[in-house]
């Protein structure tokens, strides 16, 4: 039920965000702000979180929650190195457009994007990285912030709005799931 309470309210929020757009033809077009490495150049979302708890303990935290947040995981989970307390993910934030007349939104395609989960005693890092919308051709959404390129569009910016939306809601399920599970004491 959470789920559906958080996914209803980032539809409800990008309808009004691309409303907004849509409106405001005439003001200047700021970017999102998205982390950008400044090593690769490449849109990169990266957190050390403390978290009391062994590697084995953490990867195991992190392997379920892999398991229950993908729809497909044996096609997402890309790698779980147990031995060297690591999971890699490869998935794709579904990212959609006003149709012609407004009323509705169209799928405009999927951006895929490349997970990272290390463990080691009392913390973990994650890294979502390598965004890349899929089509006739593998195109990184970092052109999208680019204005001075010919086939760039209002709608980009949108679309990363779209993107950076989904990443937040992922990174809040897997930090909520890496929290120690409470332990019921039923002595009677």
């Amino acid at each position: 039920m959470k789920i559906y309470l958080k996914s209803f309210a980032i539809c409800l929020m990008l309808i009004v965000q691309s409303l907004i757009v849509i409106g405001q033809k005439n003001e200047p077009i700021v970017p999102p702000l998205v982390p950008i490495d400044e090593n690769t150049k490449l849109i990169t979302y990266q957190y050390t979180i403390s978290m009391k708890g062994t590697p084995e303990e953490l990867y195991k935290r992190a392997y379920d929650w892999a398991n229950t947040y993908y729809k497909n995981p044996t096609q997402a989970i890309k790698k779980a190195d147990a031995q060297n307390k690591v999971i890699e993910c490869v998935s794709s934030i579904k990212i959609t457009t006003p149709s012609k007349d407004g009323k509705s939104f169209v799928m405009a395609g999927l951006v895929y994007y490349n997970l990272k989960i290390e463990m080691r005693p009392d913390r973990y890092r994650y890294t979502i990285t390598n965004f890349n919308l899929r089509g006739a051709s593998n195109l990184p959404i970092e052109i999208w912030l680019d204005q001075s390129r010919k086939d760039w569009i209002p709608t980009h910016y949108e679309h990363l709005r779209q993107v950076d939306e989904g990443v937040k809601v992922l990174m809040e399920e897997l930090e909520a799931a890496m929290e120690p599970k409470a332990v019921i004491n039923d002595e009677w």
